[in-house]
């Protein structure tokens, strides 16, 4: 099993604190490990965010699963690939499930097209484990109100955060996908010990 893991969620769910946490945990056991984002990490998906989260932006709901899986297949090949195969582990702050549940599940895309769209581009290049955070709507909602900054083209969209927290709840992603769901609601260090307890099993 690939040392390639995502962790997923709607947002506001912990899991960028978690990436850190886990990727700090396998350092300190003595693990190589490279950190990414979704989209992001490359300078050309950096510029892909920007776009993708100006609200301004008119985009179709393929062209956001496209532009997605653009900065997605130049993280594999620039920095994910590169890292596996030198035997790193990766720890990505969202993957192709993101794009099944944002676009498809709970966008206009639809899932089966969503599920398509990945499985042509990506194929076999994905996270052998992908951990989904979950955390009910109405907490959720709080978590984003309590932000500061202002809202992009996501969390502006109204009841996007309803629609995604159920889409998470239900998707399967591409067949062969290993999905576990993590009760988000919890401390962030009884998550993180859950999560390490999952992550074990792919140390052994």
């Amino acid at each position: 099993m690939s040392r390639f893991i995502a962790l997923e969620g709607a947002d506001g769910c912990g899991k960028s604190t978690q990436v850190d946490r886990l990727a700090a945990w396998l350092t300190e056991d003595g693990q190589q490990v490279v950190t990414v984002r979704e989209p992001g990490s490359t300078s050309l998906g950096e510029r892909v965010r920007a776009i993708l989260l100006d609200g301004d932006e008119p985009l179709c709901s393929e062209a956001e699963a496209l532009l997605f899986l653009a900065s997605r297949t130049q993280l594999l090949d620039e920095v994910i690939e590169p890292a596996l195969s030198q035997g790193k582990w990766v720890i990505a702050d969202r993957f192709h499930l993101s794009t099944v549940v944002y676009q498809g599940l709970a966008g206009k895309l639809g899932e089966q097209r969503a599920v398509e769209l990945c499985q042509v581009v990506l194929a076999e290049r994905r996270p052998s484990l992908n951990i989904v955070l979950e955390i009910p709507a109405d907490e959720l909602m709080q978590r984003i109100e309590q932000r500061s900054q202002q809202s992009d083209r996501f969390e502006s969209r109204p009841g996007l955060a309803e629609r995604t927290v159920a889409a998470f709840a239900t998707v399967v992603g591409i067949p062969g996908d290993r999905i576990i769901r993590i009760d988000g609601t919890s401390s962030a260090d009884d998550v993180e010990a859950m999560i390490r307890r999952e992550v074990t099993d792919v140390l052994r």
